[in-house]
């Protein structure tokens, strides 16, 4: 059996995975690739909300985490994090304080001299990998010229500098890298070579398309047909090593919503990292204490999962547009409490 280090198939196996576990950030968005399936993209524009917070409010979200319990800072995106000016600070930060950072990229700009650096630090990282064909690639991932000979001799690279990083731990293969694979109608057929191309020494995952961002502009390039994408779920639960996300814990629910928050380029928290919808549901770090966020975000989603049922991941399942109305219901509710207790305050004084 197989884990990425730090994710929830990895740290539920010894007991770590519990209450706040997970921060993840997505920074401004910043990408080489244009991918049809990107939550942080429609119709091929980023999704922006206002001034991106500073260098100092992502390191003091950082500590934050950490003293609330954090024990793994996830950077998600937007667009490409590897090409985020400070993202070695950030990543630096991260290991100083004993937290392990986890890192997605689609592995264009991950160099040689990168890769000692990301391997320097004790980071994880989580490749985007949804073709081994040029042509395919190009389409699904919306590069000019021919990216994917550059990306597979990066993943060449890593796999040398990563090599003694794969540790044996109670009959777990807890590896430091990762391959993640989008399923559509276009690469189906390529499950299996990929996932021999990760071998032993990488994680395979594989996800079922999630209707959101791009993808909602790009759905007929994506897929054949609804029976296609009925499909997807089984596919999935076949080939994936998590059985699904790569969030998924030892009971196959999601770790990084049950057990951490986002927060978003602009501030906002976040239920999940991958998509922007709960922008302005759970307020910001310049309103609300992160301890506060994410008590009130667990509990709207315990009262979603017993009404509705739980799920592998909330974003992808039918139930997450009432779980966007609930939670603007409980935000809305929460709001007018706090309305009518400063009136009442400010009557008291008069």
């Amino acid at each position: 059996m197989k884990a990425l280090l730090g994710t929830p198939k990895h740290l539920s196996r010894n007991g770590q995975l519990d209450r706040f576990t997970y921060l993840m950030l997505t920074l401004p968005f910043n990408c080489n690739y244009r991918c049809l399936k990107c939550f942080n993209l429609s119709n091929d524009q980023p999704v922006t909300s206002g001034e991106p917070i500073s260098l100092e409010d992502i390191l003091g979200a950082i500590a934050e985490a950490k003293a609330l319990g954090g024990k793994v800072v996830v950077i998600a995106g937007e667009g490409e994090p590897t090409l985020h000016k400070d993202i070695r600070t950030v990543v630096s930060r991260v290991d100083e304080l004993g937290m392990v950072p986890i890192i997605y990229s689609n592995g264009y700009a991950l160099t040689p001299p990168v890769a000692d650096f990301y391997r320097s630090k004790n980071a994880c990282l989580v490749f985007a990998l949804d073709s081994l064909k040029p042509d395919v690639y190009r389409l699904l991932m919306g590069t000019k010229g021919d990216a994917l000979p550059l990306v597979l001799r990066n993943l060449t690279n890593l796999r040398r500098v990563y090599a003694g990083s794969v540790e044996e731990r109670d009959g777990l293969r807890v590896v430091r890298l990762a391959l993640n694979m989008i399923v559509n109608s276009r690469n189906k057929g390529e499950i299996t070579a990929i996932k021999a191309f990760a071998g032993d020494d990488m994680y395979f995952v594989c996800n079922r398309l999630a209707r959101h961002g791009n993808a909602e502009g790009n759905w007929k390039a994506l897929i054949d047909s609804e029976q296609d994408f009925a499909e997807q779920p089984s596919l999935v639960r076949e080939f994936s090593e998590s059985g699904g996300p790569l969030t998924l814990d030892r009971a196959g629910l999601c770790g990084y919503s049950i057990n951490g928050i986002g927060i978003g380029p602009y501030g906002h928290y976040m239920t999940c990292a991958y998509t922007w919808k709960t922008n302005g549901l759970l307020g910001t770090i310049c309103d609300r204490a992160l301890r506060e966020a994410y008590e009130f975000k667990t509990a709207i989603e315990r009262e979603h999962y017993a009404k509705h049922g739980r799920v592998p991941c909330l974003v992808r399942a039918a139930s997450f547009d009432s779980f966007l109305g609930t939670l603007a219901a409980a935000t809305l509710n929460q709001s007018s409490k706090s309305a009518a207790v400063e009136q009442k305050a400010f009557a008291a004084v008069r």
